[in-house]
């Protein structure tokens, strides 16, 4: 894990992020740490400072913009992406790395619906949709259980083709996105089951609203 980035967007996550990179810090020793502040109001930058890790800003909302940025800063071989609410487990990451590093895929992703949950983490109508998402994407795109995880771990190059075909989501339609635009230039994409824990406070997604913008763009990237 040497050659590895925790890229972690935030926002107001004061409560969680601190225990997060402690754990990471503690795993992995020799990773590096970049956490993405997206005009937090309150003191998440300020922990994620004190916490020794590299803390930089993107002042346009949205975990899209917020990802864009930290993607354009790294420059390790291999990048992990995982959520600031404490809700993944670090542990899990050195799984999906694994199969990078053996090159056994381009792209892995932490698949909450096939891995253990704690009760509440997803709700029923979060569940439920998610699912409905997973299989338009397997229809349109690649065959997969969880299209909006947010743990993924990529390749250097993956990265590069996602910045230089451009990242046009600003918000939790990110990962459809990056989904639809990797799968149609043959990146070996690998799911692996990850543990998923509950959030300490409210959830920032809107089921929904954000629901139908991850359909929507599903749909759009189709063509």
């Amino acid at each position: 894990m040497e050659d590895v980035t925790f890229l972690i967007p935030a926002y107001n996550e004061e409560k969680s992020i601190g225990t997060l990179l402690n754990n990471i810090k503690i795993l992995y020793p020799n990773s590096k740490i970049l956490v993405v502040d997206n005009n937090s109001e309150d003191k998440t930058p300020e922990i994620a400072k004190k916490a020794g890790v590299t803390v930089i800003n993107e002042k346009k909302q949205g975990k899209g913009n917020a990802i864009r940025k930290g993607f354009e800063k790294v420059n390790s071989d291999y990048v992990v992406m995982m959520d600031a609410d404490n809700t993944y487990d670090p542990k899990d990451a050195s799984n999906l790395i694994k199969r990078l590093v053996e090159d056994k895929a381009d792209l892995v992703l932490g698949s909450r619906l096939n891995g253990e949950r704690k009760d509440g983490s997803i709700s029923k109508l979060n569940l439920v949709g998610n699912h409905i998402l997973s299989f338009v994407a397997s229809l349109f795109y690649i065959n997969i259980s969880d299209v909006c995880t947010g743990y993924w771990a990529f390749k250097r190059k993956v990265i590069e083709y996602l910045l230089q075909t451009g990242i046009d989501s600003n918000g939790f339609e990110l990962e459809a996105e990056m989904l639809a635009k990797v799968s149609k230039v043959n990146f070996r994409v690998f799911e692996v089951p990850i543990n998923y824990n509950c959030r300490i406070d409210e959830p920032k997604l809107n089921s929904v609203k954000d629901g139908w913008r991850i359909f929507r763009t599903l749909l759009f990237y189709r063509s």
